[in-house]
């Protein structure tokens, strides 16, 4: 039994239900769990076998899925990579992992050196005659996926998780989803980063409707296409969010959505409120991590009361504030947020990764503290904190404040070495009208303390993004660095 057991049960006992939604092709349940096994057998027949690394160098559509699936029924593992990405970030991260072999698009560009096994013609063909692969020998505590992150270092980060350990990831995730009976979720993100590879599989393995479409598009066309496809769930990146507030007028932009997430990095106050308003009243904040899936939910009714925060943690998950000593920290203290369950994952051994791990718990790398009733507060990350006047200054304070001045959309903060040797804050800002340094300067000075006030703005027309919709803060100190 593993993680392919769902699907194999729903395609006998739904083998007439929608699965998968692509453009104008749909695959039911029984059709869907048949394709899983028949590319099973295409990938034995490749001499692909029990705990070979395999990486998924694939577009976010059916293929995607089908081959996640169909290694993990052989026992092998997957190693998604960002097919968007140019051939040597994927050969930076994949270096070390001796893979077996790479599935790729014909059209995708790879690395010279792999053994590339291209989905074309000849693939299909070789699928379609392929028998369903026989039962699984596959058992829970096996190898599924390892997660492949870049770091803010560039060293790689290679995280494993078993079937157990993702069933268990899942189950936080379906308790934090809190829907009952089928649904149809219209999946827009990448499936390289965890969101959207996630999300899928949650659903997918419920028993839900996944309708896969393009991570590009304009917010009617999202409103238009939640109409065509009668979805009930949605998830989207804040940067998309964002498009959906500036774009929306007077009318709800999702009114009938059951549940929409914003997942990926958190969005500011305001922003959540707006969205409750414009967007949609069952508007909900994800928070979580590659290593343990959905970690915590912000609810509609949590925005009105704590909006600075990310929810409370699903019952599976452990958390705690711990100091630099890894001492735990008393409630409402500000320290490292660390993590602890069966839904977490385990760092590759020799990989970067390890350094976010101690003594059985998972440190995601953020400040944070805790309320009472278990909410998390997210103060920034413990790379990204700003030391000033012996003083820790977190970006994360700074930038909620220039997001509540009305011609400010979106900001990003950093610190540098003065001349004193002291940081400076630097404000990337992009404007929505056009604010005068001087005033958000006053804005600042009014809201924040003395030492917290940034000394520099920088002006741009847009923050530089990467595939998942989070800014991309190595872009943005290189501008640093040039300017």
């Amino acid at each position: 039994m593993s993680i392919v057991g769902p699907i194999l049960h729903f395609g006998r006992t739904r083998a007439d239900t929608p699965a998968i939604v692509e453009g104008k092709r749909t695959l039911a349940y029984g059709e869907f769990a048949a394709q899983v096994l028949r590319t099973a057998t295409h990938l034995e027949n490749l001499g692909i076998g029990p705990r070979d690394r395999v990486g998924l160098c694939l577009p976010d559509n059916s293929d995607h899925l089908i081959s996640l699936l169909a290694l993990a029924h052989i026992g092998a593992v997957s190693v998604p990579l960002d097919w968007r990405a140019p051939p040597p970030d994927n050969a930076r991260l994949v270096a070390g992992l001796n893979l077996t072999c790479v599935l790729t698009e014909t059209q995708a560009r790879s690395a010279e050196g792999w053994n590339n096994v291209p989905f074309d013609s000849a693939w299909r063909e070789a699928v379609a005659r392929a028998m369903p692969a026989a039962a699984s020998q596959t058992v829970w505590n096996d190898e599924f996926v390892i997660s492949a992150t870049s770091g803010s270092t560039g060293a790689p980060k290679f995280t494993v998780m078993t079937h157990l350990q993702y069933y268990f990831a899942l189950v936080g995730m379906w308790e934090l989803m809190a829907i009952g009976g089928p649904h149809r979720f219209l999946c827009t993100l990448p499936f390289y980063y965890s969101g959207g590879r996630n999300s899928c599989m949650a659903h997918l393995l419920r028993g839900d409707c996944v309708v896969l479409y393009p991570s590009m598009f304009s917010p009617a066309e999202y409103a238009n296409t939640v109409m065509r496809y009668a979805i009930t769930v949605g998830a989207a990146v804040p940067s998309t969010v964002r498009q959906m507030l500036a774009a929306s007028g007077d009318e709800m932009l999702l009114p009938d959505l059951a549940k929409f997430f914003c997942t990926g990095a958190p969005l500011h106050k305001e922003e959540k409120r707006q969205a409750l308003v414009r967007l949609t009243p069952h508007f909900h904040e994800r928070y979580g991590t590659a290593e343990t899936l959905a970690i915590s939910v912000l609810r509609p009714k949590d925005i009105l009361e704590r909006p600075n925060s990310v929810g409370q943690p699903h019952s599976l998950a452990q958390i705690e504030i711990a100091d630099d000593n890894y001492q735990p920290l008393p409630t409402g203290e500000a320290g490292r947020l660390r993590f602890r369950g069966p839904g977490m994952g385990t760092p590759l051994p020799g990989s970067a990764a390890e350094a976010n791990f101690r003594d059985g718990w998972f440190y995601p790398g953020e400040i944070a503290h805790l309320d009472e009733a278990g909410y998390i507060f997210l103060r920034g990350r413990t790379s990204d904190v700003i030391m000033r006047s012996g003083a820790k200054i977190y970006p994360a304070e700074v930038e909620a404040v220039l997001a509540e001045h009305p011609d400010v959309l979106e900001a990003a903060v950093f610190g540098r070495h003065g001349a004193d040797n002291e940081e400076i804050i630097v404000a990337f800002v992009v404007p929505r009208g056009q604010p005068a340094t001087g005033e958000l300067l006053a804005h600042c000075r009014t809201r924040l303390a003395p030492h917290k006030v940034p000394r520099q703005f920088h002006f741009l027309a847009a923050l530089p993004k990467n595939t998942a919709g989070k800014t991309d803060k190595a872009a943005l100190l290189a501008q640093l660095a040039d300017a």
